[in-house]
C-alpha cells in the first residue's frame, strides 16, 4: 500500500498497553499530517495523570478528558490517540465519530500487562477487569479492529484496505420537517381554512398566531398533559380567540385537515436521502406524530423510499413516550438498540424520545439554531451519511 486516502482521519481506541500512541506516531511519520495524543495533552495542561487522579478523582478526570476529546474532534488532526477510558464518554465518542473512523487496537492480555508493567498509570493493576468491562464499548465504537501484537502499522494498513461497515442497521426517521415539508403544508392549509371562513388578516399574521398556538399545544401533547382528541378540539378554538374573531373553530379545523391531507410537499433531497440509506443496506422506517388518515395520504409522496411507516394515532402513543418506540421495535423485530438511531428535527419528541428509549439520536437542524442532548446534530443530509 503506497498511500492511504489523504482524507481519511483516524481515532485509535483500546485498553492501556494496546499501542495507540505508538501507532499514531508511526502512522504520521509514514503518511504525514498531525497527531493528537489526548493523554499527552491532558498531562501538558493539568499535570501528571496519576497525581491528578489521586488529588481530584476519576470523575473529574473523565470530565476534562471528555472536553479534550470534543476539542480534538474539531481539530485538523489526522490521527487521534485516546486514553483507555475514552469510550466511557458518549459525548466525546459521538463527536469523534462525526469526522473520524474509529480503530480499536487489541492485544492478548499478557502482552498488555507486560507493556504497562513499568508504567505508573492509574488503574493499571486492574487492567484485566477494566478490559472486560469496557470491551463491549470498544466493540460498539469500532469501525475497524486491529491486532497490535506484532506490526500494528502493517495490520492497520491491511484493515483500512476495505470500506468500513455501517454503524447502524436501523434508522427511525421523523416525517414532518425532516423529510416532508410540513411548513409549506401547514401554511397552505391554515390560510385555506382562514380565507374560507372569511378572515381578512394578513398571511403573515395568521401564520404567526397559528404557529404560536400549535407549538404550545403540541408541546403539551408531547408532555402527556393533553390527549390527541383534546389537541384537535383546542387548536382552532385557541387560534380564533387569539385572532379576536368569531369564526367557527370546528369548521376551520375540518377545513384545515382536509387541505392538509391533500398536500404532497417533500423537502429537497429527502427522497435521495432515504433511498441512499436503503441502498447501503440500512432499514429505514418513517415515524410520525400525526393522524392516520392524514399521514397515510401525505406519505404517499415517499412511496418506495422506506421499509415501513409508524403513525402515533395507530400505535396509541406519541413521541417522546417510550411506549411509542417500544411498539415500533416490537413491530420491526426488536433490533439491536446500539445499532439503531433516531433522526428528526424535534428536540422535544424525536430526540427526547430516542434518549428516553436508550437509542442514539441525530438532530436534523438546517438552521443550526437548536440546542439539544442529541448524540449528533447536522444541517444537511450528506452529514448524516458520514455518521451512519
Amino acid at each position: 500500500m503506497e498511500r492511504l486516502d489523504a482524507r481519511k482521519k483516524l481515532v485509535f481506541i483500546g485498553p492501556m498497553g494496546s499501542g495507540k500512541s505508538s501507532l499514531a506516531r508511526k502512522y504520521i511519520k509514514k503518511y504525514g499530517g498531525r497527531a493528537i495524543d489526548t493523554d499527552a495533552e491532558f498531562t501538558r495542561r493539568y499535570g501528571d495523570i496519576t497525581a491528578f487522579f489521586a488529588r481530584y478523582g476519576e470523575n473529574e478526570f473523565r470530565k476534562r478528558e471528555q472536553d479534550l476529546l470534543i476539542e480534538a474532534a474539531e481539530s485538523d488532526a489526522r490521527v487521534i490517540a485516546t486514553g483507555g477510558g475514552a469510550v466511557l464518554s458518549k459525548k466525546g465518542m459521538s463527536a469523534l465519530r462525526r469526522r473520524f473512523d474509529i480503530v480499536y487496537l487489541t492485544a492478548p492480555i499478557d502482552k498488555l500487562k507486560a507493556r504497562i508493567a513499568s508504567s505508573d498509570r492509574p488503574l493499571k493493576n486492574d487492567v484485566e477487569a477494566i478490559l472486560k468491562a469496557r470491551e463491549p464499548l470498544y466493540e460498539k465504537y469500532a469501525d475497524f479492529t486491529v491486532d497490535s501484537s506484532e506490526d500494528s502499522l502493517v495490520a492497520l494498513e491491511a484493515a483500512l484496505g476495505v470500506p468500513r461497515n455501517n454503524r447502524y442497521d436501523v434508522v427511525l426517521c421523523d416525517a414532518d420537517d425532516t423529510v416532508l415539508d410540513f411548513q409549506s403544508a401547514m401554511k397552505l392549509s391554515v390560510l385555506y381554512a382562514a380565507r374560507t371562513v372569511g378572515m381578512i388578516n394578513s398571511d403573515e399574521h395568521i401564520i404567526s398566531v397559528y404557529k404560536s398556538v400549535t407549538d404550545e399545544i403540541w408541546g403539551r401533547l408531547e408532555r402527556g398533559e393533553i390527549t390527541r382528541q383534546e389537541l384537535n378540539s383546542m387548536r382552532f378554538r385557541l387560534f380564533t380567540e387569539r385572532m379576536g374573531v368569531s369564526a367557527d373553530a370546528d369548521e376551520m379545523n375540518k377545513l384545515y385537515l382536509e387541505k392538509q391531507r391533500t398536500t404532497r410537499f417533500v423537502l429537497y433531497g429527502a427522497k435521495e436521502f432515504l433511498c441512499g440509506m436503503r441502498a447501503r443496506g440500512i432499514k429505514v422506517y418513517i415515524t410520525t406524530n400525526s393522524y392516520a388518515h392524514i399521514a397515510r395520504e401525505r406519505l404517499k409522496a415517499l412511496d418506495g423510499c422506506a421499509d415501513g411507516t409508524f403513525i402515533s394515532e395507530e400505535l396509541g402513543s406519541d413521541k417522546p413516550n417510550p411506549e411509542f418506540f417500544r411498539k415500533v421495535f416490537e413491530a420491526i423485530g426488536c433490533p439491536d438498540r446500539s445499532r439503531t438511531i433516531v433522526i428528526g428535527d424535534s428536540v422535544t419528541s424525536d430526540i427526547k424520545g430516542g434518549i428516553n428509549f436508550g437509542i442514539d439520536t441525530c438532530l436534523y437542524d438546517p438552521s443550526g439554531t437548536k440546542r439539544s442532548d442529541a448524540d449528533y446534530t447536522v444541517k444537511r443530509y450528506d452529514e448524516i451519511f458520514d455518521i451512519l
